[in-house]
């Protein structure tokens, strides 16, 4: 198992769930008192694997060669058809580190599947 330290990010995410979020019908981007408001994630992503959302700005990582200058560029794209990929959860897990804005990694195992917030 990889010892990988808790997103703060992600806790913040999971503190703001009413405690039985299965069972409770609470009005979506509500949270328990004395927690932080985070909007909900996408349903659904438009294609399967792992992706960087910053839930602030409702945008996405996007990573790209940029042939003029010559570098890796990353970016925060509006639209998930735009966003990175990652095929693996440390991958996405490593980007999240870096970035200074609030995200969470979301995770669909196929096209149109559910959309879990896994970190």
């Amino acid at each position: 198992m990889t010892d990988r330290p808790f997103r703060d990010d992600y806790q913040r995410w999971l503190d703001a769930q009413p405690p039985n979020a299965r069972s409770m019908q609470a009005a979506p981007g509500t949270a328990a008192p004395g927690t932080a408001t985070v909007r909900e994630p996408p349903a659904t992503l438009p294609f399967g694997g792992y992706v960087v959302w910053f839930h602030e700005s409702d945008t996405y990582l996007d990573i790209r060669f940029d042939h003029h200058r010559f570098e890796i560029v990353t970016q925060q794209v509006p639209d998930a058809r735009e966003a990175f990929v990652f095929e693996s959860f440390d991958a996405a897990y490593g980007h999240a580190l870096d970035v200074g804005e609030h995200c969470l990694i979301l995770f669909a195992e196929a096209e149109g599947m559910p959309v879990n917030v896994v970190g």
